[in-house]
């Protein structure tokens, strides 16, 4: 199908829907006859019905099942696929604009929001680097974004070489206005100082005293079994310097908190090598034209990336990233889906659906991988009213054209994305 037919065909479907103005506040709409996929793991609901009322849910199920008010108006979608919204659960928001990084602002976080509602992506979790323009969008703030994705965040890193200048940071935040506290625990293959065990003992216990999880960047084993038993709520990066042992597996299990990923963090130190394969991919083209793209393609930049040697050593501990995340999921771990997206030339919105793609090559299958992505994210990250389409939650959801249980690339294949059940503008 040539693409002029495809947008008439996707205009005549979404005639017979009601427009956000013709839907008055307090009325029903039922979108009927599509399979849905509620976010809960079950198996999808054929001839399904979504009923939706003041942008949250009402009724889900088959259309058996559902009353629907005879005042609802009624968009048919048979032969369509329904999903939640996705959540990123490691982003960045407010410091990106093109490929470079730009002053955080409430513009940017604007753009930004609007990128990843485009592609989907209908929350982020910010883990860092957030500043007070964001806290308006914050979504404890702003309950009913108007096409753009809900924000969480986790405001200034936390930093310092004694507790007490730690502390000082989680203080800041605190009265900032944050929903998560963030430190990273790392030394940057070897190029810098390591945050120390009595400090970020002293960030987790004041954190959790203050009412906040807190996430943790890591990157080795012996640190990351350190930071579960002093505990931290979330390890926001994949071990990748060695696979884990079955001594780890139990203590994640005794713990019961969320593993994140973020393969596509590796990748996207060594990808501009060459010329990005996703470059041409017409789903990424649609953000990001070639002229945004282009000085990735400048030949000495690709060398520069080919001789740098931390380029080099995450790609080759990529595949353990890749086993580790098999062995836990495997091990019955939540796997918590994030990207560390929204740092320059690591792509808003494509990075996620790009991150689905590396999950299932490390073994996971769509369902799995859509779980991580709906509920679990939701819930070890305690988003309320968020990941599930079920009734009383938050009516975010993306109509695709394909089945995306038989292949997650066609978690691509949009034809809208809904915000607190308003469409996003501009959705593929």
């Amino acid at each position: 199908m040539n693409k002029l037919m495809q947008y008439f065909l996707t205009v005549l479907l979404l005639s017979s829907c009601a427009t956000d103005e013709q839907v008055s506040e307090g009325d029903y709409t039922a979108y009927t006859g599509a399979s849905i996929i509620d976010g809960s793991g079950d198996q999808p609901i054929e001839n399904g019905v979504l009923l939706i009322r003041e942008g949250k849910v009402t009724a889900v199920g088959s259309c058996d099942d559902v009353s629907i008010p005879e005042e609802a108006h009624m968009v048919d979608l048979t032969g369509k696929f329904i999903i939640p919204g996705l959540i990123n659960g490691h982003g960045h928001v407010g410091q990106a604009k093109g490929i470079e990084g730009d002053h955080y602002s409430a513009q940017n976080v604007l753009d930004n929001l609007g990128i990843y509602a485009r592609y989907g992506i209908t929350t982020v979790v910010s883990l860092g680097d957030d500043q007070k323009d964001g806290v308006p969008f914050r979504h404890v703030n702003d309950s009913l974004p108007v096409s753009r994705a809900r924000l969480f965040i986790a405001g200034k890193v936390i930093t310092g070489n004694t507790p007490e200048d730690a502390i000082a940071d989680i203080e800041y935040n605190h009265q900032m206005g944050v929903d998560f506290m963030k430190i990273r625990v790392d030394d940057n293959l070897g190029t810098s100082d390591k945050m120390p065990e009595d400090v970020y003992r002293a960030v987790i216990d004041r954190s959790h005293e203050l009412g906040y999880k807190i996430a943790t960047h890591m990157y080795e084993l012996d640190d990351s079994r350190k930071l579960v038993k002093a505990g931290s709520d979330l390890l926001a990066h994949s071990i990748r310097d060695q696979v884990v042992d079955h001594t780890f597996l139990e203590l994640l299990k005794q713990k019961n908190i969320g593993y994140c990923p973020t393969l596509t963090r590796e990748l996207s130190t060594y990808v501009y090598a060459d010329t990005a394969h996703f470059f041409s991919d017409p789903f990424f083209l649609k953000e990001y034209p070639r002229d945004v793209i282009q000085p990735l393609m400048d030949p000495k930049r690709q060398e520069d990336v080919r001789n740098k040697r931390s380029a080099q050593i995450y790609k080759q501990q990529l595949p353990v990233a890749y086993t580790n995340l098999k062995s836990l999921h495997d091990a019955g771990i939540p796997i918590v889906f994030g990207t560390d997206s929204g740092v320059p030339t690591r792509f808003m919105g494509y990075f996620e659906h790009l991150e689905m793609e590396m999950m299932a090559e490390a073994g996971l299958t769509p369902m799995e991988i859509l779980l991580s992505a709906t509920k679990n994210v939701a819930e070890y990250l305690d988003l309320k009213g968020l990941g599930i389409l079920k009734e009383g939650n938050w009516a975010d959801f993306i109509i695709l054209d394909a089945d995306p249980l038989l292949d997650i690339r066609n978690c691509k294949q949009i034809l809208q994305v809904y915000i607190g059940g308003k469409v996003v503008e501009e959705s593929f």
